[in-house]
């Protein structure tokens, strides 16, 4: 699922110096961005206006904002971290999705859907899909 910053012209943070400065606006107070796409329905619907701010930890069934491969902001459920090139990433999914992203480093995380916590049956549910899913992954 997409996310795109009201204010920016191009609703694609595509460079790392954009990506950059809306980091640092997170850290200073929660970020206003509008999901785009159907990847959370029906916890976040197109169009709907979000938070984000950055935290310290992020626990499993957090909604994280991250910035992907392709430069494009996206919002999916966290479910894990995991080493990736000698580094910690996060293990991300979105709702309806069948198969989870490629991992997310930390500097690329924009931070985590404010006034949307995760009970305690999405948490539950996160850490379950990440043990499968690092089961298959030690067995295949």
């Amino acid at each position: 699922m997409r996310v795109y910053n009201a204010p920016m012209r191009s609703g694609i943070p595509d460079s790392p110096e954009v990506f950059a400065t809306l980091r640092a606006m997170a850290r200073e107070r929660p970020v206003e961005v509008t999901v785009r796409g159907d990847c959370m329905a029906p916890r976040l619907a197109d169009g709907e206006r979000v938070e984000v701010a950055p935290a310290r930890l992020y626990w499993p069934g957090d909604i994280l904002v991250f910035r992907s491969a392709d430069g494009r902001l996206r919002v999916h459920r966290f479910l894990g971290y995991r080493l990736h090139a000698g580094r910690l990433a996060c293990v991300t999914r979105g709702d309806v999705c069948s198969c989870r992203d490629a991992p997310v480093p930390l500097e690329g995380v924009l931070g985590r859907v404010t006034g949307r916590g995760a009970g305690p049956s999405l948490r539950l549910l996160a850490a379950l899909e990440y043990l499968r899913l690092a089961f298959r992954r030690l067995t295949g």
